[in-house]
């Protein structure tokens, strides 16, 4: 029988008491996957059970320190990530287990849904992860997100787990996966796995901040992944920020182009397009921090 162990990085979420609920109701055998919860709780909200660990820290860690560190206590053979600010459906770990039958299969990046009733948490869903939503069909990606992300332990271990070097939660996971796939292992989508995402971004400046911080981390900006990234001609900040209007309406054309389904949410579209627009800011001020000796990729 397969086993999990999930890893939620938590830095004092107020809705970490709500995913967990969810990983504690999941309708995968109880006795065969535990959760463990890293991180500070300053609203007091976890609460440790048979399947629940929560390994406290006395200092804030970043997501990626944060999943390391569950991963070298973890004991499942599976180690499937989210994040305390997702909501997994019942049968998540079920779903992910019918794909780990397989042992071929390495790694499995699950689907995102969201909640509509806010204008711009909608936006920074759609902006950020289009590629990943439960409405598409399985197969392979590029990359996948880590708010929904399953590897085999030894696999991690194998690849060396997150780079630690990342300080937000912005580009590891992208790294992460991009460095699995140059090593041969396929990064298989399955829509079914389901995560409810309802991040704490609700408001037009909390959009523009994760764009932009999307873009100052991005792996498209990242020397070590050249072949990965924007075409010579943008890498530079004069011409990211010049051109950053024309493509933030190609990448947002692009977008609902390329996924039909999105149409629905066209109303959405201005706010993607700023999101985008925020990104190219990012990114003009990687090459700005590479000039200055501050590229994270080079430290």
């Amino acid at each position: 029988m397969i086993t999990f162990t999930v890893i939620v990085p938590n830095l004092n979420s107020p809705f970490i008491d709500q995913t967990i609920q969810a990983l504690e109701q999941q309708s995968f055998n109880r006795d065969n996957y535990q959760v463990i919860v890293v991180g500070m709780d300053n609203y007091e909200l976890v609460r440790e059970s048979d399947v629940v660990y929560f390994d406290r820290c006395e200092y804030p860690l970043s997501p990626a320190q944060a999943r390391n560190r569950g991963a070298r206590k973890a004991q499942g053979e599976i180690l499937a990530f989210t994040d305390a600010d997702c909501i997994p459906n019942i049968d998540w770990l079920a779903v992910l287990a019918e794909r780990f039958a397989d042992p071929n299969v390495a790694v499995v990046g699950g689907g995102v849904w969201f909640d509509t009733y806010n204008y711009w948490t909608l936006a920074d869903n759609l902006s950020m992860f289009y590629e990943y939503l439960a409405v598409h069909q399985p197969g392979e990606r590029r990359q996948l997100p880590s708010l929904n992300l399953s590897i085999r332990h030894k696999v991690f271990d194998e690849i060396g787990g997150f780079d630690e070097r990342y300080p937000r939660p912005s580009g590891e996971d992208a790294d992460l996966t991009i460095r699995l796939r140059k090593l041969g292992y396929r990064l298989y989508f399955e829509p079914r796995a389901i995560v409810v995402h309802r991040p704490p971004r609700n408001r037009l400046v909390d959009l523009l901040r994760h764009g932009y911080y999307q873009g100052v981390y991005s792996t498209k900006v990242d020397n070590r992944y050249m072949e990965e990234g924007l075409p010579p001609a943008l890498r530079t900040r004069l011409g990211l920020i010049t051109l950053a209007p024309f493509l933030a309406i190609a990448a947002t054309l692009r977008m609902f182009i390329t996924y039909p389904n999105l149409r629905s949410y066209w109303y959405a579209a201005p706010a993607i397009y700023l999101a985008k627009v925020a990104w190219c800011l990012g990114a003009a001020h990687h090459w700005l921090r590479s000039v200055n000796g501050q590229d994270h990729s080079q430290r």
